[in-house]
Parts: structure tokens; sequence; C-alpha cells
């Protein structure tokens, strides 16, 4: 039965408008967040493939170093015997020669790492990000991380789904303010996907952007939408497993509450060391350091190969190692060690301009110095420290959310990470002292205080601070020109082209508001002789007047001005809305701004 053109009309008018509402609305933010998703797990795909091939011809095969698996025999894990060990300076120096070659001819943004960059992004270029930076950031990074770089995958898989995150807000038109919250659905993506840690990752974009406990709550669906879809697909290629098997866990309440609240306090000292070690060996590459930019990544490659050659465990992201404490197949003092070797070598690493996250190195750095602080515990106060393979995963996540500002995001991911929230209660006392302690420190300098702070919010706060503030606190206490509705046009020229004001209020005989006229509204008028007689003040006025009354907000008045699209408008009292008191402008509004917003 053939549907009329009547029913098909109505049929739209039903139900367009409400397909409008639903995508400005509820829908809008998971549909784009899924097709994000999409791209960021193929992202993430694409750059664990790139990432293994580099691996295997710069590392493995020349010099026969490979992380142990699970499972490996304990003799592995004390070291290896290589023939080739000069080639692991000689690799790490190539693989940051060609890093800086290619980021800093083609995009000097994708240095260091790329978190960072995204937290810059959002708070200061409007979610913009260029098209060309997750191209160089994932071929820089493969070259860094797989010529035996110490740097985590998180930041140029950030930078991966943020970048196309940006690239379709651009293709869609949408605003600055949609557009960061593509870019944080796209870090988010690429994250939950590389590091099995969906939930986590959903939380740490819209959190590692402030120091202090604040979230881009507004960031919460698209980044849950796009990381759900970026793990599964994955998945479907890795398999669903966790990244890290620490077997059974447990802790004792409330016997272990104190050594975990110390940990959580070794955490944050070491913490700080990282970060000041971090920085300051940037900075020396940077500004004393008398080599070219392109070659400073090369040199950081050659120093960490020397480190290499004593404790190769702490190149690549050396996530086997990690696997291998879990084991138990590593003593405290080789796990302290290397938890101290891996601060030198991500410093010489990323310090130098070579392109990784921060991520990964301090996943490596929490869990063995959990370790080595759990078994050497164990050792001294066997009935205070009960089981010490679980400060192995507390410390993955306390460490991180201390030198990173994202507790709570940290805490998640560790129990993704492990497949376990057993441990939830230490992860949280941990997490809580070690982002206490550690105060403003922080790995990502990029981040703003909190969401006052962060120019993407300034329009935020000045509304919030307008709609605090009334109409009649604002007024400018001077006479308002009123025209008597009846007035013949030629006097009204004359009032209007004499007084200072460009919109004049319309009154009747009882002095009640009948319209309003703008100066533009007569202009063509003007030199019209032939009409001073004949036309009066309401034949030219609107009638339907728009006013804004005594105690409503200055952020109620702008909107009004700017549906209008006028600069003025009557200020009425509730009682007596046809009587006007005043006229309040743009300029009063913001003069009152200025000098009471600081107050």
């Amino acid at each position: 039965m053939a549907v009329s053109q009547e029913t098909w009309s109505s049929l739209k008018e039903w139900f367009l408008p409400r397909v409008r509402n639903l995508w400005s609305g509820t829908l809008r933010w998971p549909v784009l967040g899924m097709v994000v998703g999409v791209v960021a797990g193929g992202g993430a795909i694409l750059f664990d493939e790139l990432l293994a091939l580099t691996l295997k011809y710069f590392i493995n095969i020349p010099t026969g170093y490979v992380e142990p698996t699970r499972g490996a025999a304990a003799e592995v894990i004390w070291g290896f015997r290589y023939p080739y060990g000069l080639l692991l300076v000689l690799m790490p120096f190539l693989g940051g020669l060609l890093s800086g070659i290619i980021v800093f001819w083609l995009a000097p943004e994708a240095e260091g790492h790329g978190t960072d960059a995204m937290i810059d992004a959002f708070h200061h270029r409007g979610g913009f990000i260029r098209k060309r930076v997750p191209f160089i950031k994932i071929l820089a990074s493969a070259l860094t991380i797989g010529s035996g770089g110490s740097a985590g995958k998180e930041g140029p898989i950030a930078q991966i789904g943020a970048g196309f995150g940006s690239f379709l807000a651009t293709l869609l038109k949408l605003r600055p303010r949609e557009r960061r919250l593509l870019v944080l659905a796209g870090a988010a993506g690429g994250i939950g996907a590389i590091f099995h840690a969906p939930l986590g990752a959903a939380l740490f974009a819209p959190e590692v952007l402030y120091r202090e406990t604040e979230f881009e709550y507004e960031a919460i669906i698209p980044c849950l939408t796009s990381s759900i879809v970026a793990y599964a697909i994955f998945s479907e290629v890795y398999g669903r497993s966790s990244l890290f098997h620490p077997g059974p866990v447990d802790f004792a309440l409330p016997v272990e509450l104190l050594p975990y609240a110390i940990f959580g306090g070794v955490c944050a000292l070491v913490g700080y060391i990282y970060v000041k070690m971090f920085y300051g060996l940037r900075d020396y590459f940077a500004q004393r350091l008398p080599v070219t930019k392109i070659l400073r990544p090369a040199l950081g490659g050659a120093l960490l190969g020397l480190v290499g050659l004593f404790v190769p465990q702490v190149m690549d992201g050396g996530y086997g190692w990690i696997q291998a404490a879990m084991d138990g197949k590593i003593v405290w003092s080789l796990m302290l060690l290397l938890a101290l070797m891996k601060i030198v070598a991500t410093s010489f690493t990323i310090g130098s301009g070579g392109s990784g996250g921060v991520f990964g190195p301090s996943v490596f750095i929490g869990s063995l110095l959990g370790g080595a602080f759990g078994y050497f515990g164990h050792q001294v106060a066997p009935t205070w420290v009960i089981n010490p393979s679980s400060y192995i995963v507390v410390g993955m996540g306390g460490f991180f959310a201390g030198v990173a500002k994202v507790p709570l995001s940290s805490i998640i991911m560790a129990c993704e990470m492990s497949g376990s929230y057993t441990l939830l209660v230490p992860l949280m006392l941990v997490s809580s002292v070690s982002f206490l302690l550690l105060g403003k420190t922080s790995l990502y300098e990029k981040q703003i205080p909190n969401r006052l702070a962060s120019p993407a919010h300034t329009r935020d706060f000045v509304r919030g601070l307008l709609m605090k503030m009334t109409v009649g606190q604002a007024v400018n206490p001077k006479p308002v020109t009123s025209i008597p509705e009846n007035l013949p046009f030629g006097k009204l020229v004359r009032i209007i082209t004499q007084a200072p004001d460009t919109y004049f209020p319309v009154v009747d005989g009882q002095g009640k508001l009948t319209g309003i006229i703008s100066i533009n509204d007569i202009r063509e008028f003007l030199f019209e002789d032939a009409i001073s007689h004949l036309v009066v003040a309401k034949d030219v006025a609107t009638p339907q007047v728009v006013r804004v009354f005594w105690h409503d907000s200055l952020q109620e008045a702008l909107d009004k001005m700017a549906h209008l699209q006028v600069e003025q408008l009557p200020v009425v009292k509730r009682e007596n809305p046809e009587k006007i008191v005043a006229m309040i402008s743009k300029r009063d509004i913001i003069s009152y701004y200025h000098s009471h917003a600081a107050a």
C-alpha cells in the first residue's frame, strides 16, 4: 500500500525534529565516541605490530636480547649472555638518530611523551592537532622503543587517537569545546586498547588534564564509548586476557594498612627523584649540550645503551620483567636496582627528545619498587608484611597515581592490567598517600592546576560569575530617554539625533512600555520630510519588547541580547513589568564584571 505524500510529509515532520533533538542531546556523543574508538583501536593494533617489527630487527635478532615470557626459567631472569654486546649501544643510538630526524624535520611537537602534547592541545589549542602528528609520532615512537628505548606506549597511542578525534571534529565543523572532547575520547580509546584497561583509560583521559582532583566530566561518555569500541577491536586480534598475571594476591586487614601507608611514602620519595631526574636531564640536554636537536635523541639512545650493557632489563618496555617479578623469580635487591636504573634509562631516552610515553616506565618502576619493598619487608617483619607479592600490583598503580596526579584512574588501570580487584583497598591507600605527599610535583608539566585555571574553561567560569551578578547591580543610573508613542516622526528624529543613546523605549500616556526604537530602525527615513507629520513613533517602533527584570542575572541579559542581536535592553521590575526603570547595555555588563570579578 503506497504512502500518500501528505502522510509522508507528516511522518517527516514528526520524525526529523526528534532525530535532531536526539543527535544534539543524548545520541551525539556515544556515536562520535564509537567512531573515534574504531580508529583508535585500529591505530593501537598498527602501532603494536610496528613496534614488534622494529624490536625484532633492531634488538632481538642483532643482539639476542629477548624479554622473558610468562613461565620462563629462573636462570633467564638473572640476565643473558650475548656475543654482540656493543650492538646494545649502537642500536638505541641508531633508533634515536632516525627518530630525531623524523620528528624535528616534520613535526617537532611529536618529541617527548605524547600525553603532554595532548594535554597542551586541550588547554591551549582548542583541541587542534596537526594531521601529520599522529603518523610522525607512531613511526618515531616505534623506532625509539623498538631500538631499546625506555619509553611507554601510551604517549604515541594517545596522540594517534587524539589526532583522529581532532581531525573528525574539523571534518564535522564542530566547535572547539566539542573538538576537545573528541581529542580526549581518542586518547582514551587508544590507551584502553593497548593496555587492556578500557575503564581506567576512560577515566585517565579526563583526569590527567589537571594536577588537582578534578575531572573533565563532560568527556566521560565519549571516552567510555571510544574505549569500549577500541578495546573490543584490539581484543579481536590479541585476545581478552589481562596484561599481567600476578597469581593469587591478597592483603590482611588491618595489619597491613600501616606497611602499605609507609610504602605510599616510599612511592612519593622515589617519584620525586624520578620527576626531578627526568626533567633535569631534559633541561641539560636542551640547554647545555652543544648538540643540535636532531642528534640529541641519538645521544640519549647511546647513553641508554651503556646502561643496558649492565642492566639490559631496563631497555624497551620491560613488561616481561614485571611478570617475572610477579612469578617470584627476581630477588628484592635486583628489583630495587632495576627500579632505580629504569629512572635513569627513561630520563636518557625521553629527556633527550626521544619519542614515547612515561606510563609504561612508571608501571615498571612502581611494580618492581613494590616487589622490593614487599619481599624485603617480609624478611624483616613477616607478621606485618604478610603478602609480599601483592605489593607489586599495588606499586604499579600507586606509584603512577602520585607522579602523574591521576589517583582514580591509576587504581582502576592497575586492577584491569592485573585482572584482579582484590587489592582495591591497598591500592586506594597507597595512591592517596603518594598523591598527597607529592603535592604539585608531576611528570606532566602541561597539566593545569584545575578547571578554573584552564584557558579551555575561561568562558564557562565567566558565565558562572555572571549568573551570580544581577541586572540591578550593573545598570548605569542615568535618565532614560523615553519616546511618547504619538510623537510625530519629525520630532522623533530630532530627539534621537541629539541623544547619546541608540535604543529608545516607547511609552503610552500612562508611561507603560509599548515598544522600542533603535536608531537603525529609522536610519533610512531620516531625510524623508514628507512623512514627518504622517508617521508617529508607535508606527516605527518594535511592538513586542523583550525586557530584562531587575533581579535577572547578567548572563540572562547577555543571552537575550545575543539572541536578538542587540546592544541594549530595557529593565523593568516584576511587580510592574510595563514600567521601564533603566536601560542596560553590553558595555554596562562588561564594565561591572571587570570591576567586581576579582573582588
